[in-house]
Order: C-alpha cells, then sequence, then structure tokens
C-alpha cells in the first residue's frame, strides 16, 4: 500500500514537473507567442492596406464615363481560309 502511495505522488510530481515542458513544446514560450501575435497584426495591417487600396482602384474605374464598344461585323461575310 505504502509502494502504490509512493508510486502515485511520484507519477503526480512527474507529471507537475513536465507539463510546462510540453506546453512549451506544443506552443512555444512566451516569447515565441508574442513574436507571433506580432507578426500576425503586421500581416493584418498589409492585408488591409492591400484592401483599401484595391478599394480604391474598384472606386475609381467605376467613376469613369462608359465606354462604347463598336458592334461586331457578322460572320455571312467572312472568308474560309482553305489549306491544301
Amino acid at each position: 500500500m505504502m509502494i502504490t502511495a509512493v508510486a502515485a505522488v511520484g507519477a503526480t510530481a512527474g507529471a507537475w514537473l513536465v507539463a510546462p515542458f510540453v506546453a512549451m513544446a506544443r506552443r512555444g514560450t512566451l516569447d515565441d507567442q508574442a513574436r507571433a501575435a506580432a507578426r500576425a497584426e503586421a500581416d493584418r495591417a498589409v492585408a488591409v492596406r492591400r484592401a483599401r487600396r484595391r478599394e480604391a482602384i474598384v472606386a475609381a474605374a467605376s467613376d469613369l464615363p462608359e465606354v462604347s464598344v463598336p458592334a461586331q461585323r457578322s460572320s455571312g461575310s467572312a472568308q474560309v481560309l482553305r489549306v491544301s
């Protein structure tokens, strides 16, 4: 009974000691997480700038006057080129 209790306490203490290292291996250290968050924020800022620029281009293009395209000729008078 005593050996079982000691083994249980030892296993609990081992898990308590190992848990922070497992968490760091999975998610990285706090510094790694802070760098990743800063990088993601910078990427978001770049994406917002690109989206605003695209939006301005589309708005400017929609303000342009209509462009008329001449009608196409009918295909009835088209010549067929035969290769022999």
